[in-house]
């Protein structure tokens, strides 16, 4: 009854501007990185939070199958790890810049000086393919040519692009250079600093295409900065 209760009431809140409030995640500072292999057992991770579970971007309705993540950074790198269930792993793709967004895909937006125009979109796909591309307001002036030097793995318990078994999901990792990302007002981050963000998934069954977010923009369109939450940098064991 309670999580009935909970729903409902995330429901009424997200509807409602004037009460509204983003969510808000707190990223660890590292003083050791995780090696960006796929595999998120190492122990840097182990001091770091995850988000919560991402919901139906455009409502708070959990999914059918779960997705959530870590974020945690050091004076290089913001590190960040997806955890996706998933039981039939697909993409046609397999080159970086690919459209991936028309598939199986995990991603950030980062707005770091939260002007609500400037900002990146960064993916990853269960091939271990990469997009990315800048953006000088929402959907306008899209920069391919931008690369964002993203470091990243993937690991995959399953059978990619095999429909006759069961598959059981897909981790990914990715380590972001602070240097190469648009609009960072503070390189390295400042203790404190608070970036507007969101975390995005694109799951594709056989009965449709979801999307899946961390902070839901409810509306059709994962590039709706003003529904972003807030990424806020902390420093050693969060605090």
């Amino acid at each position: 009854m309670a999580l009935v209760l909970l729903a409902a009431c995330h429901s009424r809140l997200c509807r409602d501007p004037h009460v509204w409030t983003p969510y808000e995640y707190g990223a660890v500072e590292l003083s050791t990185p995780p090696a960006i292999d796929g595999d998120l057992s190492d122990a840097a991770w182990r001091k770091v939070p995850w988000t919560r579970d991402f919901f139906d971007s455009m409502s708070f309705e959990l999914p059918r199958q779960r997705t959530r993540a870590k974020l945690a950074w050091d004076r290089q790198n913001l590190y960040l790890a997806f955890e996706v269930e998933d039981d039939d792993i697909q993409t046609p793709y397999v080159r970086d810049d690919e459209p991936l967004y028309n598939s199986e895909v995990a991603e950030i937006f980062l707005d770091a000086d939260d002007n609500r125009r400037t900002y990146d979109e960064i993916e990853i796909s269960p091939a271990n393919k990469l997009f990315d591309a800048s953006f000088v307001a929402r959907r306008v002036g899209m920069d391919l040519s931008w690369s964002s030097g993203t470091q990243h793995a993937v690991k995959v318990d399953g059978t990619l692009n095999d429909p006759r078994d069961v598959d059981q999901g897909w981790t990914a990792e990715l380590a972001i250079p602070f240097a190469r990302l648009t609009a960072v007002p503070h390189v390295p981050p400042r203790v404190g600093d608070r970036w507007r963000f969101d975390l995005f998934r694109l799951d594709h069954e056989r009965t449709g295409v979801y999307g899946m977010a961390v902070e839901p923009v409810m509306v059709g369109d994962f590039h709706n900065l003003s529904r972003y939450g807030m990424l806020r940098f902390l420093g050693p064991a969060g605090r």
